[in-house]
């Protein structure tokens, strides 16, 4: 209402200057002045110029609606953010063990620290010996069969040793870990307006998304060294079958013959035989 009623003001005033400019000039005081043109260009101007205002307002309107949203979403939780929802911690708890004769506690320091690993495991399990020259006197048909047994321990050292390092790694940067994780739960938070813009917010996002990913690759190592063992069960069970079904086969192929063979001349072995 107040664009129709100032645009008839104009109008008005308009059509008033041109009948005073007319009048003017029909008294003979002066010359004609009068210019339809002008005022129909002014006219334009004029509507022009309200219409550039119409949309400033428009404009001004839509800045202030947004204004007062953006008031609205910077507002705070209204309750206290810490005291709510603050988890308790379940702290990371090292490996121990009694240490009677000098064999466990490099085992412990290995799986708390993932240092020394190997000399830990070494003083805490037997040792594997070699069979060195003595190897050439084992049957040819039990030959494989032990150096298949053989491997099946020496892969079962290596997984425990991998994953004894890993636990090790991860209890070693436990401590790291849970302060960037308490550090991030004190700045999400937080009531400092400096720590709820928006650039903030987009920052601690980003921050625990890193840091769910290296906690998911952590838990992947864990799995990758279980799976490994797991294998080496299933590999060892495996040999176990295999051997059970090579064992059955031979009986099946050469037990017969054998059996001839030992038995042929028994019975002539029998007679033959007297009383000393």
């Amino acid at each position: 209402m107040k664009f129709k009623h100032s645009r008839r003001v104009a109008l008005a005033l308009i059509l008033a200057l041109s009948v005073a400019t007319r009048t003017y000039a029909l008294f003979g005081l002066g010359d004609i002045v009068f210019d339809p043109s002008n005022y129909e260009q002014a006219i334009q101007q004029l509507l022009q110029m309200e219409r550039q205002y119409q949309q400033l307002v428009q404009t001004y309107q839509i800045l202030q609606s947004q204004y007062e949203q953006l008031k609205w979403m910077a507002k705070q939780v209204p309750v206290n953010m810490a005291a709510r929802y603050r988890a308790a911690v379940t702290p990371w708890k090292a490996s121990s063990a009694a240490d009677t004769y000098g064999t466990a506690g490099s085992w412990t320091a290995g799986i708390n620290t993932g240092t020394s690993v190997r000399r830990g495991y070494s003083q805490a399990t037997e040792e594997l010996r070699t069979y060195g020259e003595t190897i050439k006197d084992i049957p040819a048909d039990q030959l494989e069969r032990i150096k298949t047994a053989y491997g099946t321990v020496e892969l079962t050292d290596g997984a425990n040793l991998n994953a004894m390092a890993t636990v090790g790694s991860l209890r070693a940067n436990a401590s790291a870990v849970e302060f960037a994780i308490q550090g991030l739960e004190d700045d999400s938070l937080s009531a400092d307006p400096r720590m709820n813009t928006e650039v903030a917010l987009l920052n601690k996002i980003n921050a625990a998304a890193v840091l769910s990913l290296r906690t998911a690759q952590d838990a992947n190592k864990l799995l990758v060294a279980l799976t490994e063992q797991q294998i080496l069960e299933a590999k060892r069970t495996r040999d176990a079958e295999a051997r059970a079904l090579n064992q059955h086969i031979r009986f099946r192929t050469e037990g017969h013959a054998i059996l001839i063979a030992q038995a042929a001349g028994a019975s002539q072995a029998m007679r033959d035989w007297r009383m000393p």
